[in-house]
């Protein structure tokens, strides 16, 4: 069963003329910055996946469990450009604790090897 979350740049009513009411209260501490989870997302993403993937801005999402920055990767190659998403890996934003493993990591190496041309691996 997954965990409801609440992804706080997507909370747009579905039609022009809905009405939408939300009502959210989350007290956490916040001692990570988008920014920071960027660069060590970026970082991981080099060491463990390899070059030509790339860390896109971070989504700030409140589950039951934690609030997490979720940081966006996707291929880019010289001469291509951005080539597609491979998925995302989440860090705690109280914490830093980058909450991805060795089976995450080979499914994001997976995605970037399908969306690589041949002669560019």
């Amino acid at each position: 069963m997954s965990t409801p979350e609440v992804t706080l740049n997507s909370l747009v009513p579905p039609l022009p003329a809905a009405q939408l009411d939300v009502t959210i209260r989350v007290t956490s501490q916040l001692n990570v910055t988008a920014f920071s989870a960027k660069q060590k997302v970026a970082g991981l993403a080099l060491s463990e996946i390899g070059t030509g993937v790339v860390a896109d801005e971070p989504e700030l999402v409140v589950s039951r469990q934690r609030v997490v920055w979720r940081v966006p990767l996707h291929v880019a190659l010289p001469g291509l450009g951005r080539v597609g998403d491979i998925g995302t890996i989440d860090v705690d934003a109280q914490t830093g604790e980058v909450l991805a493993d060795h089976r995450t990591y080979e499914s994001l190496t997976q995605h970037a090897r399908q969306l690589a041309p041949a002669d560019a691996q």
